[in-house]
């Protein structure tokens, strides 16, 4: 799956002077032009969430020129969300996000226009707004409001840019049903544990590193410009500046049999490891720097796997990764090679570490 896609959004009307000099840095760009302006002028881009990753997927995009951004958020600006949640200013404390967000947002480009959605986002009322957007932008922050997200968007056709962080690490993809790949081929259920920024932390930096990735890609897709993230993940860690990122095929693809791998919680693996027959064989897929680990796990790195260097198993075995990100394409790699049954580990290690306290 190459991820060069046709403009999603027809062109809009002619550019004003005004706007030939707001985004001249944009204008000047090889291959985009007037044309990609256009298009994001007559753009309609959805962002669920005015939090870390929303805040500056918003900013990105209406400096960028989108013509409406809608905004899905019911929570009131925090004291503490002002480390990472970079549209808001102290002023706002207290006041509703949606409003906060829409303030700075028109105080950036008094020329987008701003839809504000101040409510929860659930089953009853997501199609109803999504109807409204070309594309979806999710920087929501728990399972199954993403599941949600995804499950909508693929119903309407729309496509999503996804995004996800905790602690210093960072992911984000593209997500199209239409085209074949879904959020369900790399999460197929939503996990009921896990950890959370609340509780694991989250480096403020990287919010604005993974917003600011969310506004590209939904550009990319809006103009036709460049490789969207369609059919592999993107993921990055702060700590150690490095860029990383693995495919994922969906039901098009030669993976489609990974929604046919299982899912086992935290809490629900401790007590099968704690059974009479010791439970499954723990597969860690990290790379060899990565430190700590579960107690007994056998290491096969996702790029060994990858490289085609797969471990002879026997038996049940549940993979695990960081966070769970990296574990769905290599349980498809045990898969592929025999083994089976396959599952993996939902929020990885780091919901390990969590169902422990």
């Amino acid at each position: 799956m190459s991820g060069v896609l046709p403009p999603l959004v027809e062109p809009g009307g002619e550019l004003d002077d005004e706007a030939i000099e707001r985004y001249a840095r944009q204008l000047t760009l090889p291959g985009f032009g007037a044309d990609a302006q256009r298009r994001l002028r007559n753009a309609r881009v959805l962002v669920i969430g005015a939090g870390g990753l929303g805040a500056p997927a918003l900013l990105g995009l209406a400096s960028a020129g989108v013509g409406v951004l809608g905004i899905v958020d019911a929570d009131r600006v925090e004291l503490g969300n002002l480390q990472r949640q970079f549209a808001h200013r102290l002023r706002d404390v207290g006041r509703r996000k949606t409003r906060s967000a829409s303030r700075a947002i028109r105080a950036l480009n008094p020329g987008v226009s701003v839809r504000e959605h101040p409510v929860r986002l659930t089953a009853a009322n997501a199609s109803g707004i999504f109807a409204e957007y070309d594309l979806v932008v999710d920087g929501s922050d728990n399972f199954a409001t993403r599941h949600l997200i995804a499950d909508t968007a693929e119903q309407l056709g729309l496509p999503s840019v996804w995004g996800s962080v905790l602690r210093f690490e960072g992911q984000l993809s593209v997500f199209w049903g239409a085209r074949g790949v879904r959020y369900r081929d790399l999460y197929p259920d939503a996990p009921t544990d896990g950890p959370s920024c609340g509780t694991a932390g989250v480096f403020g930096p990287l919010c604005a590193i993974i917003g600011a990735q969310l506004a590209a890609e939904a550009i990319k897709l809006i103009t036709g410009t460049g490789r969207v993230l369609l059919g592999r993940v993107a993921v990055f860690d702060a700590l150690h500046g490095e860029w990383r990122g693995f495919a994922l095929e969906g039901e098009r693809g030669a993976a489609a049999g990974a929604r046919s791998i299982g899912i086992v919680t935290a809490s629900a693996l401790r007590q099968e490891l704690a059974g009479a027959d010791g439970g499954p064989i723990l597969v860690d897929v990290r790379e060899s720097g990565e430190p700590g680990g579960i107690a007994g796990a056998v290491r096969a790195p996702l790029s060994a796997l990858q490289a085609g260097s797969v471990p002879a198993l026997d038996g049940e075995l549940v993979v695990y990764c960081a966070r769970g990100i990296r574990s769905g394409p290599a349980a498809e790699f045990l898969r592929r090679a025999g083994h089976g049954p396959v599952r993996t580990l939902a929020g990885g290690l780091a919901a390990w570490e969590a169902s422990a306290r």
